[in-house]
């Protein structure tokens, strides 16, 4: 409706006009509108793009919190995850980029963006398996954070030491590292063999 009436009032301006005179009047009193108009177009171009091809379908993800950010460990993984456990790697996701401050811990290098992304990520279910400090994990208990046993054992919660995964994650031995499998997480069955080949524990001489 809006498009309709700018095309009629430019048409209206420029009646008896000839083709340049016309252009240089559009060109000089309408480009901001022109500005715009390509600006919204590419806008929902991106929309579209982001919501149907641009939007990446993840298989699993492994989220690792507050351990030093290394995109090449976390392509490493990536890489080894998907070959284990049958995956395409493009639909596997291993992401260290978490660097979250809480109560009683301020993390160096964090942002609140970091914390935000964080607990969108988890109530969106997005993640699969997390790997985090014991003292988050029960700053993040006390928040009503609910995780799936998928251990034989009915255990929640997994010592990272003694694992496959202790290979490729550090952790400070004062505050040991935790894998755990938030109960919203989308893919059960591959967080299940995740802990049969990563997680489980002994797994580091597998």
């Amino acid at each position: 409706m809006f498009l309709r009436r700018w095309i009629g009032d430019i048409r209206t301006k420029t009646k008896g006009m000839d083709g340049n005179d016309r252009a240089e009047y559009i060109a000089e009193y309408y480009w901001y509108h022109i500005l715009l108009a390509f600006l919204a177009i590419g806008f929902v171009v991106l929309l579209l793009y982001h919501v149907t091809a641009g939007r990446r379908t993840v298989s699993f993800a492994c989220i690792i919190v507050n351990e030093k950010v290394d995109y090449e460990r976390d392509r490493s993984l990536t890489e080894e995850l998907a070959q284990a456990m049958n995956l395409d790697a493009k639909r596997v996701r291993v992401d260290s980029d978490y660097r979250v401050s809480y109560t009683g811990h301020i993390e160096e290098g964090s942002n609140e963006s970091d914390y935000e992304k964080f607990f969108f990520g988890w109530s969106e279910g997005e993640f699969d398996a997390v790997v985090m400090p014991e003292s988050f994990l029960a700053y993040c208990e006390e928040l009503g954070g609910a995780f799936r046993s998928i251990a034989q054992d009915g255990t929640e919660r997994i010592p990272l030491a003694g694992t496959r995964l202790a290979q490729s994650v550090g952790e400070n031995a004062a505050d040991p590292m935790m894998i755990v499998f938030p109960a919203n997480g989308k893919h059960e069955k591959e967080a299940e063999t995740f802990l049969q080949l990563f997680a489980a524990s002994g797994g580091a001489g597998q």
